[in-house]
């Protein structure tokens, strides 16, 4: 019998998780498969019944849920409650538990980067709450940064020494969240988009003259804590990262 993991979320179409995680299954001879679910808000308590019944062994959630499957799940572990996002489910006879391995995984990156005072998080979901979780955990002081705050971005850059994308502007795109003008070499980027790498964002950056970073690495070490909850088994860390770099390419910071 083949076990099944899900990535729920709407217009996943890009992601390179299931990449991933069944090259993952597949180094340890594990009948696993991992699959996309592409699932409107409305229809959340429809997947999260699925996971009920058995029908997966767990999740992972993507924009727009992992803020709003908190009150439809039966736990949550510290870290999910303190963020207030969910990012993992483990579903064990019919009762589902709420995990975030995007704090982690965010702060390994960070780490990468350097020390930080003050950082700008672009976004308010799961991801940005994350961002700004790991943040804080470091010692920084962490403005998060909605739509509605856009006009405020050089004032509020100007007096930073991060900025960290957590929107999905840049996704399988061109784009990018902020004017490339307000970028300067103090001020290092963690972009935790990762489809095209590099992305515009942190290109932008880079040509600045700033340390920057893409998201395949937050990617990476999120997917192999949520495959460690899941399976009870550490993850074969080195054969996911061949086959996200297969999938996204050499130039993705994994």
């Amino acid at each position: 019998m083949t076990e099944r993991v899900v990535l729920l979320g709407e217009g996943i179409d890009y992601s390179a998780s299931p990449a991933m995680h069944n090259a993952a299954f597949a180094a340890l001879g594990l009948s696993w498969r991992y699959e996309l679910r592409d699932v409107p808000a409305e229809a959340l308590p429809g997947a999260l019944a699925d996971l009920r019944a058995g029908t997966f062994r767990g999740a992972n959630l993507t924009r727009p849920h992992k803020g709003r499957v908190l009150g439809l799940l039966d736990e949550l572990d510290p870290l999910a409650e303190r963020v207030g996002a969910v990012n993992t489910i483990v579903a064990t006879d019919g009762r589902l538990a709420g995990h975030d391995t995007d704090v982690p995984a965010i702060a390994a990156e960070i780490a990468r980067l350097g020390r930080f005072r003050s950082a700008v998080v672009l976004g308010r979901g799961g991801a940005a709450l994350a961002a700004a979780a790991a943040l804080a955990d470091a010692g920084a002081t962490v403005e998060l940064v909605g739509r509605d705050r856009w006009a405020d971005l050089p004032a509020l850059v100007a007096g930073a020494d991060l900025l960290v994308n957590a929107t999905p502007v840049g996704t399988v795109s061109d784009e990018s969240p902020i004017d490339a003008a307000l970028l300067r070499p103090d001020l290092d980027v963690l972009d935790l988009v990762y489809r095209p790498s590099p992305t515009r964002l942190i290109r932008d950056a880079r040509a600045a003259g700033a340390k920057a970073r893409g998201g395949a690495g937050v990617l990476l070490r999120q997917a192999a804590l949520s495959f460690a909850l899941w399976t009870g088994i550490p993850a074969p860390v080195e054969a996911m990262r061949t086959a996200l770099l297969t999938e996204l390419g050499d130039a993705a910071d994994a």
